[in-house]
């Protein structure tokens, strides 16, 4: 549970992640939130949604929380709005929200119900209530070692993230289970005479995973030395860099480098125990133990994963769209439709042109990814089919 501390901001502000508003309780007061931020869309929409959260609590308790703080890191001043001892967010809904291409500006509007006072709830049990409502992300943890006085043949890292990430809620996937599980239904594919179907699972085409976390671990465990009589000791130097990415389209969601640490082990374990050795120092890390750690650990890259949750659930996602032999006419009157659309759609971006091949474009919504699929099928008088799609891609040819 200590290590769930660094977390505490973030996981009171879930109280708040509850569809539609409900009657008013202990004292609560109905807002409406306004947020608008300058910059590219991507980062403006954390920022407004942020600023959005700042106005609701500002509205509802009658003090501005953040008067003298500049809105720039969204992490931060979400943590901030959301857990002031002044009043607190406990849901909200988006009821507008918007980019204007030409100021550069993205407006979100919110109806929220504030709160006097500081929330207080359980910490586990309120991650978990995110993740289950983010329909539970399924994880893959790939984590490279080489720490110099190992055979780095037994995933230590692997084994921490993972235990980590289940812990507070998140659906793991072991790749060697997910391989096995492919072969087999590959061979049953091919005993029905679906050989095609089997080549399409051997070949691993198909999206097993939501997110993928990679990590690279680099150290080195020192000669065992003795400063004492009958006393072992041995340095240990460790360094991290863990990364998470949306395993459809590769876009990166977080970023976290870890600080390297030196420690100086002593006792029995420097001599017989190198493997746990390690593990009980990469998790030092890993899990921010170390008062010098608590800033800059594993949890920290869950808090920007979440975070990112937090702002696609509400406002949407980017999904990529690829129109294959579209011509430039119908491509543009396609955008220009679903930007007007009273379909949830806040932007469409031409990313890439070309008639002979694919031409591609990026929409942020809050439509999943299949009825994105039936408007865009719709604007274009159904002269295009649906051809592949995952929660961030989408494929279509013409008919």
């Amino acid at each position: 549970m200590k290590s769930l501390l660094s977390l505490l901001p973030l996981l009171l502000a879930i109280s708040l992640l509850s569809t539609g508003l409900q009657a008013q309780d202990a004292g609560g007061k109905e807002v409406t939130g306004i947020g608008i931020a300058d910059g590219d869309p991507d980062s403006a929409s954390e920022q407004a949604l942020a600023q959005a959260l700042r106005d609701a609590v500002r509205k509802g308790a009658g003090i501005d929380v953040m008067s003298e703080t500049k809105v720039e890191n969204f992490q931060t001043d979400y943590d901030r709005v959301l857990t002031s001892s002044f009043g607190y967010v406990e849901k909200y809904e988006i009821t507008g929200q918007n980019y204007d291409s030409k100021a550069k500006t993205y407006t979100v509007k919110i109806k929220a119900l504030v709160t006097k006072g500081t929330p207080g709830m359980d910490n586990v049990m309120a991650l978990r209530l995110l993740i289950k409502r983010v329909e539970s992300p399924r994880v893959l943890v790939l984590c490279e070692e080489k720490i110099i006085g190992l055979d780095n043949k037994t995933p230590l890292a692997n084994d921490i993230i993972t235990e980590m990430a289940q812990k507070n809620g998140f659906q793991v996937l072991d790749k060697e289970a997910v391989d096995t599980r492919s072969e087999k239904e590959a061979r049953r594919d091919e005993l029905l005479g679906d050989d095609r179907s089997a080549k399409v699972k051997r070949a691993g085409i198909a999206t097993a995973y939501d997110i993928i976390i990679t990590g690279t671990v680099t150290g080195e465990i020192g000669a065992i030395e003795e400063p004492f009589p009958d006393m072992k000791a041995r340095d240990i130097s460790l360094g991290f860099s863990l990364k998470a990415a949306w395993a459809d389209s590769g876009e990166m969601i977080a970023v976290a480098k870890l600080p390297a640490a030196t420690f100086q082990a002593k006792g029995l374990d420097p001599v017989t125990l190198p493997n746990q050795l390690a593990r009980k120092y990469l998790a030092k890390i890993l899990e921010g133990q170390d008062v010098e750690l608590k800033d800059e650990n594993a949890y920290k890259l869950f808090r920007k994963i979440i975070s990112k949750w937090i702002t696609e659930l509400d406002l949407g996602a980017k999904i990529r769209v690829e129109l294959k032999q579209i011509d430039k006419k119908s491509l543009d009157a396609l955008i220009v439709s679903l930007q007007k659309s009273n379909s949830p759609i806040s932007y469409v971006w031409l990313r890439e042109f070309d008639s002979r091949l694919f031409s591609t474009i990026e929409v942020e919504t809050r439509l999943t990814s299949a009825k994105l699929a039936d408007e865009i099928t719709k604007n274009l008088g159904d002269k295009y089919v649906l051809d592949q799609s995952t929660r961030r891609n989408l494929r279509l040819i013409p008919k």
